[in-house]
């Protein structure tokens, strides 16, 4: 009787198997994986001063954060042109106070003994002129005996007036040109020795993001140029992973959607992905059927997924199976 119970229930249980099987494959068809590669941002660090490399700081695979010292650039050149910034700076601004306050009163004493000194021998020159004149028109003394004495009158005048002139200017103190050329000169000074500072400081290089040293590009000693990558930097906080689908194959997906991937390295980890960029890829990975009237473009898009979590152990080139199930 069991016996004969059995063989009534099996066509049953043929049923279900084969409804089971039916769902599976169901359920898998509507599967779809698709083979990425992990990526992240790289930064590369360069020198903004050119320089002998004198220390290095780091090693590749060092995990580095944000104003980290990496490299040390030799300073003897660069703090000698500091120091003459520095004195360059400090003689301009000596001319500028001499120009603002003036002469100082010893200055002032002896420009002015200057002029009354000149004053004295230009008075004595006139009055030996104007009696020598007399004697010249009493025809007591030569036309050329009246011309010296005439040249030395003018001269003495000349010497005074311009004995007189410094004089006045030195009490009066420089002028508003004067001052302004030499505020001039002191801001230049000023700002050239804020640049020699600046740069001195650029001979410590130091990192620009928390990541990590993927590749060190010099040896302590070389000589680099300004402008020449020393480092090459991971942002271990910036992973994402890049996969390529024909709009025919992206059934509705959008923005926002999460999806399964496993990480082949990480022992086929499944890990949570939100899409976070799609945009099309250039004409150049378009599909165009031939084998249809109406010629017409499937564009392939190009779509970047996120982990929704932190991991640690992502690397860039990593490979992972995005699972899309809408």
């Amino acid at each position: 009787m069991k016996f004969r119970k059995y063989i009534i229930a099996l066509p049953f249980i043929l049923a279900l198997i084969a409804v089971i099987v039916i769902l599976a494959q169901s359920t898998k068809s509507k599967e779809k994986v698709v083979t990425g590669l992990i990526e992240t941002t790289t930064v590369n660090v360069a020198s903004k001063i050119p320089g002998r490399v004198e220390e290095i700081l780091v090693k590749e695979g060092d995990s580095v954060s944000k104003g980290l010292i990496l490299a040390r650039l030799e300073s003897k050149e660069m703090n000698a042109k500091v120091e003459q910034a520095k004195g360059q700076l400090e003689a301009a601004k000596f001319k500028y106070q001499m120009a603002l306050n003036g002469a100082r009163p010893e200055e002032k004493e002896a420009t002015e003994k200057l002029y009354l000194q000149a004053k004295h021998q230009f008075e004595l020159a006139q009055k030996t002129y104007e009696r020598m004149m007399n004697l010249y028109r009493d025809s007591l003394i030569s036309a050329q005996e009246k011309d010296v004495y005439e040249f030395q009158y003018k001269a003495a005048f000349e010497q005074m007036s311009a004995a007189k002139s410094k004089y006045e200017m030195v009490v009066k103190g420089a002028r508003y040109e004067e001052i302004e050329m030499a505020k001039g000169l002191y801001y230049q000074a000023e700002n050239g020795y804020k640049e020699a500072l600046a740069y001195q400081q650029e001979l410590e290089i130091k990192s620009p993001i928390d990541g990590e040293l993927q590749k060190k590009l010099v040896n302590q000693g070389e000589i680099i140029s300004s402008g020449y990558p020393v480092f090459s930097l991971i942002d271990s906080n910036d992973y994402w992973v890049t996969i390529q689908l024909k709009e025919d194959e992206m059934n509705g997906i959008k923005i926002g959607d999460e999806f399964t991937g496993n990480i082949k390295a990480l022992a086929d980890r499944k890990v949570k992905f939100k899409v976070y960029y799609i945009s099309p890829i250039g004409d150049f990975a378009n599909w165009r059927p031939t084998n249809q009237k109406d010629e017409f473009d499937i564009r392939t898009f190009e779509i970047r997924l996120k982990p929704t979590d932190r991991i640690k152990e992502l690397r860039p080139g990593m490979t992972v199976n995005i699972i899309l199930n809408k």
